[in-house]
C-alpha cells in the first residue's frame, strides 16, 4: 500500500505538480535527463585509454600521455566557458543553458565516432568541453529552482543520477566495445543526449524569477568569491578534492591490466570497477545529501576525504584486480559525500540575483581541478611508475581533510 501510495504521489508530481511541487517535478525529471547523458558519457570510459592504442599510438609511454590528454581535453576550454554560460544562464534562463549543454554534447561525442587519428580526437574533446557542460548547467538549474532548504537535498539527487549513470555506462560501453568495436558506443552515446535534450524541452519548466537591474557579469562574481574568504576556500577546495579523485583515471584500465585482468575482457572488467563506486554512490549520495541541509560542510568533508584517501592509497598495496573491487566499493561511499557538500554550502552563500553565475564559477573549479588531475598524470607516468599516482591522490585527500578543519 505504502509503495502504491508513493507511486500516485511520484504520477501526481509529474503530471499535475502544485506552484509547490513544481520544482519536485523538474529534479526528477532533470535527475533522468542526467543519467541518460551519464549513462552516454560514461560509456566512453572503459575504452577511451584503448581507444588511443586504435587510432596508432603503440609506444606505452606515448599512450599513457595521450590518454591523460584526451581526458584532459574537454577542460582546456569549459574551464573559460562554464562560468560564462552560469552568466548567462542568469540573465537568459538556465533552461536555455541546459538545453544547449546536452546537445552540444551530442554532437561533439558523434563527430568523435569518426577520428582518424589522436590529433582530431583530442581537437574534439577540446571542442565538447567548450560546447558542453550539461552537468554544470543541470546544478545551476536546480540550485536555482529549488527551496533554499532543499538544496542539499536536490543537489544529492542529481548525484544519484550521475552514479548511476556512472554505474549502467561504464559497463554498457566496455559490453559493447568488447562486442562491436570502440566507434559504435559513440554514436549510441550521441544519441541518449539527443534523448536527453527532447526530454528536457518538453518536459522542464523554469521558474522565472525576474530580476529588476541585474547585470551578473563573470568577473563581478569572481570578484565576489574573492572578497567572501569562506567561498574562496570552498573553490579551492572544489579544485583539489576534483584533482585528486581523478587522478588516476587515464591510466586505471592499464592499472587494471597489470593486476591480471584477462585482455579479452578488460574493458568489462574495468566498467564493472568502475561501477562499483557508482553503485555505492548511489546507495549514498541521498543520505549525504539530507546531511548537508543540516550540517556544517566541513563535518561532512573532511572525513569524507580522508577515508577516500586512505582508499586511494589501498590501490598501491592490491596485488589482484579483484582486490579492487572492495577498495571501489569504499571509494564510492565517500566519493558521493565530497562534491555535494561543497556545492550545498557554496549555494547556500550565494545570492539570488547571481547564483547561476556563482555556480558556474564552482563548475569551472570542479573542470579546473579534472584539468590539473589529467595534466599530473601526464606528467608523472612520464616519470614515474603507474602506481604513483594512487599515492599522490591519497596524499592530497588526507591534506584537504586536515585544511578542511581549519577556520
Amino acid at each position: 500500500m505504502d509503495l502504491f501510495n508513493k507511486f500516485k504521489k511520484i504520477r501526481q508530481i509529474l503530471f499535475r505538480p502544485s506552484t509547490e511541487n513544481l520544482w519536485k517535478r523538474n529534479l526528477i525529471i532533470l535527475a533522468t535527463a542526467q543519467f541518460i547523458a551519464m549513462v552516454g558519457m560514461n560509456g566512453l570510459v572503459p575504452f577511451l585509454p584503448l581507444f588511443v592504442l586504435e587510432l596508432g599510438v603503440n609506444d606505452p609511454v606515448q599512450a599513457k600521455f595521450w590518454s591523460s590528454m584526451v581526458f584532459a581535453g574537454p577542460y582546456f576550454l569549459s574551464i573559460f566557458a562554464v562560468p560564462v554560460w552560469g552568466m548567462l544562464g542568469d540573465r537568459y534562463g538556465q533552461k536555455k543553458m541546459v538545453i544547449r549543454a546536452i546537445f552540444g554534447l551530442a554532437l561533439a561525442v558523434f563527430l568523435m565516432g569518426f577520428s582518424v587519428n589522436i590529433y582530431q580526437l583530442f581537437a574534439l574533446r577540446v571542442f565538447q568541453g567548450a560546447s558542453s557542460g550539461f552537468i554544470a548547467a543541470a546544478l545551476a538549474f536546480v540550485s536555482k529552482n529549488t527551496p533554499k532548504n532543499r538544496n542539499g537535498y536536490a543537489i544529492g539527487i542529481l548525484q544519484s543520477a550521475s552514479s548511476a549513470g556512472i554505474i549502467i555506462g561504464p559497463f554498457f560501453g566496455g559490453i559493447l566495445s568488447d562486442a562491436s568495436g570502440v566507434r559504435s558506443v559513440f554514436i549510441i552515446v550521441a544519441i541518449l543526449c539527443v534523448i536527453s535534450g527532447i526530454l528536457i524541452i518538453g518536459c522542464v519548466k523554469e521558474q522565472r524569477v525576474e530580476l529588476i537591474n541585474t547585470r551578473s557579469k563573470v568577473l563581478d562574481n569572481l570578484i565576489t568569491v574573492i572578497h567572501n574568504s569562506e567561498m574562496s576556500k570552498i573553490i579551492l577546495l572544489i579544485i583539489f578534492s576534483q584533482m585528486a579523485i581523478l587522478l588516476s583515471n587515464p591510466i586505471f584500465p592499464y592499472y587494471v591490466a597489470r593486476l591480471g585482468a584477462p585482455q579479452s575482457v578488460l574493458s568489462t572488467i574495468t566498467g564493472l570497477l568502475v561501477a562499483t563506486v557508482g553503485i555505492f554512490s548511489i546507495i549514498f549520495a541521498p543520505y549525504w545529501g539530507r546531511k548537508n541541509d543540516t550540517t556544517a560542510y566541513s563535518k561532512i568533508f573532511s572525513p569524507a576525504v580522508f577515508i577516500a584517501g586512505c582508499a586511494s592509497l589501498l590501490h598501491v598495496i592490491s596485488n589482484h584486480y579483484l582486490w579492487l573491487f572492495p577498495i571501489r566499493a569504499l571509494v564510492g561511499v565517500f566519493f558521493a559525500a565530497i562534491a555535494p557538500s561543497l556545492y550545498s554550502a557554496l549555494s547556500y552563500r550565494a545570492d539570488e540575483s547571481n547564483k547561476g553565475g556563482i555556480m558556474g564559477i564552482a563548475s569551472s573549479a570542479n573542470l579546473l581541478g579534472a584539468l590539473l588531475s589529467y595534466l599530473s598524470c601526464s606528467v608523472i607516468v612520464s616519470h614515474l611508475d603507474m602506481v604513483w599516482t594512487f599515492v599522490a591522490s591519497g596524499v592530497i585527500l588526507i591534506s584537504l581533510s586536515i585544511w578542511a578543519k581549519i577556520r
